[in-house]
């Protein structure tokens, strides 16, 4: 494997990682939320998601780099 595979596989893992925290987070704060009634779980809920979603945009941010072309002139029309 190349450089940019071993660390786009490490960054994907990570993603995975911290995504499954999030759901499980957000899914135990739901239920926290709506079956007993902790209205401070609600934002807990919130920020669950949105970390998730962070970590999908970081996974993709850096996937899109890794692919981008080292000629910075390379994709340009003459």
């Amino acid at each position: 494997m190349t450089d940019v595979a071993v660390q786009q596989k490490k960054r994907f893992t990570t993603m995975i990682a911290i995504d499954v925290v999030c759901f499980l987070l957000a899914g135990a704060a739901i239920v926290g939320h709506v079956a007993f009634g902790v209205g401070w779980l609600l934002p807990v809920f919130v920020l669950a998601i949105v970390a998730g979603l962070g970590a999908q945009i970081w996974f993709v941010v850096g996937w899109l780099k890794a692919t981008r072309p080292q000629d910075p002139q390379a994709g340009r029309a003459p």
